[in-house]
């Protein structure tokens, strides 16, 4: 197995745990973006291939920038009875999820057509 194989595995793993550590804990309402603003990091997974590295900003203005790779994306989020939806360049919404447990604070965000999932932290 090479090292970049250990390293993907790794780092499969880790995330796994992290997800499921969120599982036993409901997602939060969000009636207010100062809950989720400022600077976000963690992994994207596109598809069947390894996580990359994602950065995500959430600006005051319930505007957004997202990052991974090669890959910027701007877009906003709305909040709507305790519910907060997504949209990137026009092309892309779909559901953002706000966990705030004993492990710490978790977004997740998934695309209504699917083909790719978020995980992020607080950047610190």
């Amino acid at each position: 197995m090479t090292a970049l194989r250990c390293f993907r595995s790794a780092f499969l793993l880790v995330a796994l745990v992290l997800l499921a550590g969120c599982a036993s804990v409901p997602s939060k309402p969000l009636t207010d973006i100062r809950a989720i603003e400022g600077k976000w990091r963690g992994t994207i997974t596109v598809g069947l291939g390894p996580p990359q590295f994602y950065y995500l900003t959430i600006n005051p203005d319930a505007t957004i920038v997202a990052t991974w790779g090669p890959n910027w994306q701007w877009g906003t989020i709305t909040l709507t009875g305790g519910q907060a939806r997504f949209e990137l360049s026009h092309l892309t919404s779909g559901t953002l999820l706000y966990y705030d447990g004993p492990d710490g604070r978790v977004i997740t965000m998934n695309p209504d057509f699917g083909g790719w999932y978020v995980y992020v932290t607080p950047l610190t």
